[in-house]
């Protein structure tokens, strides 16, 4: 990047977007995948395959590819629409595009990776790992929300919407004379129309060169519209999901229950540690000081307790499970002291007072490093795209060991 594009994206408080255009990069083979899943459908819509009863591997490749497709699309038409209000900074952002194009990006690999295996896996049922209909991930929050933003999630909409039309158009192929199914035909029509209302309504609002105070408007609207299609595109993918779903505004996050009585005075110190790889630090004797270090700094292990019971009863639920990359191998342990599990959400739950959406990856972070030095313990969900590392940090608040 030039100096001058630096520095006027420095004075629009704007932030590199190098990272997520690799992820655009990386993700640009959605669109093949689209096609053959577009051809797929076509094939099954001439077969006259009813996909209530159909292969559910095709259905779960079907809806798979097209949630990944959605999401590479928003985080695309994000990135072009500021670029192209302001050539001075292209390659930044607004903070709220980085958080939301961040946000899309990082899921695209892992649908990609279950549309793969449903294809070549005719026992493979994505429903098995992940609360479908899916949500998109969480809307990042800026007031007003910039203007190329809401004319990236326009533009969004539209190439989703045309792509949501023709779908459901070959899905009311195979149903037009099934009459059993024809209300949720008719819930599927519902939908494409609740959803392109919305968006039409927000493209007027728009052509009219809106005042600031309009873009809250503008912007509930646009995500409306994008939260309906990326579920109806689940729905005809999937028909039997139809009659279990109530709306994008029906599924709420809530606190796992039936959680485990704490004791801050009797607990194993090795609690929070990954328990896929807690033998292993147990047998380093770095790591076995670095924790009994951070429980003597903890001011509230009690709170510290709470929170990992969260996770542990929502693990049992089946509200999370361990994360694994694309070959099914589990991630590993965080790379810090007290080297926590990283956990993938499979339905909305609340843990540590904050709402988690499925297929966001987390790790719980607990840190006495700081307290010495007169800073504050750290006891912190932290929601990521985690990569593997070498690093290890043991994080010890006396400066006794080193990495």
């Amino acid at each position: 990047m030039s100096l001058i594009t630096r520095m006027a994206a420095a004075f629009k408080g704007e932030v590199s977007a190098e990272e997520l255009e690799a992820y655009r990069r990386a993700g640009g083979f959605v669109y093949t995948e689209l096609q053959q899943t577009e051809a797929l459908r076509s094939k099954l819509a001439a077969e006259g395959v009813n996909l209530w009863h159909g292969p559910q591997a095709a259905a779960g490749q079907l809806l798979c590819t097209w949630n990944a497709f959605v999401l590479q699309a928003i985080g695309e038409h994000l990135l072009d629409a500021d670029y192209a209000a302001d050539p001075r900074t292209v390659g930044y952002v607004p903070q709220v595009t980085s958080l939301q194009v961040g946000a899309c990006f990082a899921q695209v690999e892992g649908w990609v990776s279950r549309a793969r295996q449903a294809a070549g896996n005719s026992r493979y049922l994505v429903e098995k790992e992940i609360l479908l209909p899916a949500d998109l991930p969480e809307w990042a929050e800026a007031s007003p929300c910039p203007l190329p933003h809401l004319h990236g999630m326009l533009a969004a909409s539209r190439a989703i919407r045309q792509h949501a039309e023709v779908a459901l158009g070959a899905f009311e192929q195979t149903v037009a004379d099934a009459d059993q199914h024809r209300a949720d035909l008719e819930r599927l029509r519902q939908l494409a129309a609740e959803a392109a209302t919305a968006a039409d309504y927000a493209e007027g609002l728009l052509d009219t060169d809106p005042a600031p105070r309009m873009h809250e408007a503008i912007e509930q609207r646009l995500q409306r519209a994008l939260d309906i299609y990326y579920h109806l595109g689940q729905l005809i993918a999937m028909p039997q999901l139809i009659a279990g779903y109530r709306g994008p505004d029906a599924r709420q996050a809530v606190p796992p229950a039936n959680l485990a009585v704490v004791d801050a005075r009797n607990f194993d110190p090795w609690c929070l540690t990954d328990p896929q790889r807690r033998s292993n630090w147990q047998a380093d004797p770095r790591a076995r000081q670095a924790i009994k270090e951070m429980w003597d700094y903890d001011p509230a292990p009690a709170e510290t307790l709470r929170i990992q019971a969260e996770i542990d009863a929502a693990l049992q639920q089946g509200a999370v499970t361990f994360a694994t990359d694309s070959s099914g191998e589990p991630y590993g342990s965080f790379y810090c002291c007290p080297f926590a599990a990283i956990y993938l959400v499979r339905r909305p739950v609340v843990i540590a007072g904050r709402r988690l959406r499925a297929m966001q990856q987390f790790t719980f972070e607990v840190s006495a490093e700081d307290v010495p030095k007169g800073g504050p313990f750290k006891r912190e969900i932290i929601v990521s795209t985690f990569t593997p590392t070498d690093k290890i940090d043991y994080c010890d608040p006396d400066g006794l060991h080193g990495d």
